[in-house]
């Protein structure tokens, strides 16, 4: 207690600081957890639509010819699902290829932030003159650094806002589109395994057949 009251007005900021950001990345983790969740779900619901009017029909009747069919299915699903994503990718690419041969320029930095990069479009910071101040023998930095680089449209940076902004949407949406796939084949192996499994949990031998049934 007396080590707190010792601790500078600028000490008892940096420690909320510190303890709001914890709290932010647990809040932030736990809700890109249950999406994650969410999406697996329903993803392994639709594995189950998929199967459904083979196995009820009898057209499938083992585990094996049901994960065959089910694989081929899924593998379909995927190429239907990442289509979109891959062809956002591949126009991203293109662009930048064709920014590279007009400007003659291979060797391009797509996140610079002076003038050829999407960096252009943010903040940046001069984090290594940040102002800093001691916490319990450490130093840490004490105050917002100064400011390096405003944002800024740059006409010379175009191939970068067309690439980077299309990479990252169809690479997050090919990366959903792989975590659906993958949770399809594990709702499909865990279907081969008990669907077609004969179970006694529930049997009533008070309903069982009178007559003597010959095993062989």
């Amino acid at each position: 207690m007396i080590s707190f009251l010792k601790l500078t007005e600028n000490d008892k900021r940096l420690i909320i600081v510190i303890l709001l950001l914890v709290i932010l990345l647990f809040v932030i983790s736990g809700y890109v957890g249950l999406l994650v969740k969410k999406i697996m779900t329903h993803q392994a619901n639709k594995m189950e639509d998929m199967v459904h009017d083979v196995v009820k029909t009898g057209v499938i009747n083992d585990s094996k010819h049901l994960r065959k069919y089910g694989t081929k299915k899924n593998h379909r699903q995927l190429f239907k699902e990442a289509r979109i994503p891959v062809i956002i990718m591949l126009a991203a690419s293109l662009s930048l290829l064709l920014y590279c041969l007009i400007n003659q320029n291979f060797a391009v930095n797509v996140f610079d932030i002076d003038k050829y990069g999407i960096g252009t479009l943010f903040f940046h910071f001069d984090w290594d003159n940040a102002p800093k101040a001691k916490f319990f023998g450490l130093e840490l930095i004490s105050d917002w650094p100064p400011l390096y680089s405003a944002p800024h449209w740059s006409w010379d940076a175009w191939g970068a806002y067309l690439f980077v902004p299309g990479m990252f949407v169809g690479g997050i949406w090919f990366l959903v589109n792989v975590q659906a796939y993958i949770a399809r084949s594990y709702r499909l192996f865990k279907l081969s395994k008990t669907v077609f499994n004969k179970s006694l949990d529930n049997f009533n031998p008070d309903q069982a057949p009178r007559n003597p049934i010959n095993p062989e």
